[in-house]
C-alpha cells in the first residue's frame, strides 16, 4: 500500500502540468494564427476546453503565456550560471546548451517560432530574456575579455551574445541532425569575445 497521498499528490501534479501546456500551447498557437492582440484569455480558454479563470491560474496574463519559453530558458542559463561558480563564461554557455537539448521540444520550438515570426515584438522581448542573463554574468564575461562592466562595449558584447543565443535555441530543434553546429555556435561566440578583448588590448 503506498504512502498516504504519494500516488495521488504525483497524479495531480501530472495533470496540473499537462492542463498548464495545454492552455500554453493554445495560446501560442493563437498568438501564431489571430495574433498577439487579437487574441483574448477566453479565446485560449476555448481552446484549451478550460474556464478562463484557469488560464489566469496558470498563466496571469497573455504575456505570461506568450514569454513562457524564453523565461525557462533564461531561467535555465541563469541556473547554470549559478551552480558553476568557478568555470568561465563560455565554459558555462557550453554546458547549458548542451543540457538545453534535454527540454528540445520539436513542436513546442516551433509554435514558439511561428508566434514570434507572427508577433515580432515578441520575439524582441524574448532575445532580451536572455540578453538580460548575459547582463547579469557580465562580470565573468569581463573577466574573459577585460572590459570594464561600466565600458560601452561590455553592453554591446553582452547584447549580441545573448541575442545569438535566442537565435541558435529558437532553431536548434529544426537541425538535431547536425550537432556539429553546437561547436560552431560556440566558436562564433568565442571569435566574438576574442574580438572584443582585442580592443581592450
Amino acid at each position: 500500500m503506498t504512502a498516504p497521498g504519494t500516488t495521488s499528490g504525483s497524479h495531480r501534479e501530472r495533470v496540473k502540468a499537462k492542463r498548464r501546456e495545454a492552455i500554453r500551447r493554445s495560446g501560442m498557437r493563437l498568438f501564431a494564427e489571430h495574433g498577439y492582440d487579437g487574441t483574448t484569455i477566453a479565446d485560449i480558454a476555448r481552446a484549451a476546453d478550460v474556464a478562463p479563470r484557469t488560464v489566469q491560474q496558470y498563466f496571469p496574463s497573455k504575456h505570461d503565456i506568450a514569454l513562457s519559453v524564453a523565461n525557462e530558458v533564461a531561467s535555465r542559463l541563469t541556473d547554470a550560471v549559478e551552480q558553476h561558480p568557478e568555470a568561465g563564461f563560455l565554459d558555462v554557455v557550453n554546458i547549458w546548451l548542451a543540457a538545453e537539448a534535454e527540454f528540445n521540444d520539436a513542436e513546442l520550438m516551433a509554435l514558439t517560432k511561428a508566434m514570434n515570426e507572427a508577433n515580432p515584438g515578441l520575439q524582441a522581448l524574448s532575445s532580451s530574456q536572455l540578453t538580460d542573463v548575459v547582463q547579469v554574468a557580465s562580470a565573468r564575461l569581463g573577466a574573459e575579455t577585460g572590459l570594464a562592466v561600466d565600458e560601452p562595449l561590455s553592453a554591446v558584447l553582452a547584447a549580441a551574445v545573448g541575442a545569438a543565443l535566442a537565435q541558435y535555441i529558437g532553431i536548434a530543434h529544426q537541425f538535431r541532425d547536425r550537432p556539429e553546429l553546437h561547436d560552431h555556435v560556440i566558436a562564433c561566440l568565442r571569435a566574438l569575445i576574442d574580438a572584443a578583448r582585442a580592443t581592450h588590448d
